[in-house]
């Protein structure tokens, strides 16, 4: 069992893809107004009523982190890093803390209705912050500086530091696959050993298998 964290080595997280923030911002693709008109109508759209409670939860606590962590401005670029859906705050909503608010108010809603109280209580594994692997991720933001540039590398340190690692890193591997660039094999394997250590699911990282080049 890890002392810190309470997580056990042998517990599996309740799903082996992405999760939280992370999870939603993936569902805004290019072609995300397809499934609605607007921004928080795609949200209810992929909080659907058979959803796992987990998934809502572990939204509304990333939802929940960048809002008490960053400000505005600093959550806008990092949603837009790692998301494809074009031209979103101003048009689509007004800044990235209301962005925030609004998803939290979404999940307590979905949360509420169920009989669950929010935050709800999260397994010790969902609880993950990554504080361990926190001087790992920083060393690997300002490698790939180069590739995802400066500025935003400085935005997810700021995460990491003022927020949680665990979720600086998920948005950082969004990044890297929206980017497209390439990276080396040796990056590559150093995430997966950071993934393994916060009993990331199997297609976490697997996600960036595809850019791992070099």
């Amino acid at each position: 069992m890890d002392r810190l964290s309470g997580v056990r080595e042998d517990m599996q997280r309740y799903t082996e893809d992405d999760f939280g923030l992370t999870w939603l911002m993936g569902h805004f693709h290019a072609d995300w107004t397809l499934n609605a008109e607007t921004a928080i109508g795609a949200v209810r759209y992929h909080l659907w009523e058979g959803l796992d409670p987990r998934h809502v939860m572990a939204l509304r606590r990333d939802a929940l982190l960048l809002l008490e962590g960053l400000p505005s401005d600093s959550i806008e670029h990092l949603w837009q890093s790692g998301t494809d859906a074009g031209n979103f705050f101003g048009r689509r909503v007004p800044s990235g803390s209301q962005w925030m608010k609004m998803l939290i108010e979404e999940c307590d809603a979905w949360l509420q209705r169920r009989g669950i109280t929010p935050p709800g209580r999260l397994d010790p594994i969902d609880q993950e912050a990554g504080t361990g692997q926190a001087d790992s991720i920083l060393r690997e933001l300002n490698e790939a500086a180069g590739t995802i540039g400066v500025e935003l590398a400085d935005q997810l340190a700021r995460c990491a530091r003022h927020c949680t690692p665990d979720l600086a890193f998920r948005i950082f591997l969004k990044a890297l696959n929206i980017k497209g660039e390439p990276i080396s094999r040796s990056q590559y394997e150093r995430f997966t050993e950071i993934a393994e250590d916060l009993h990331y699911g199997e297609f976490v990282v697997s996600n960036v298998e595809y850019l791992a080049t070099r």
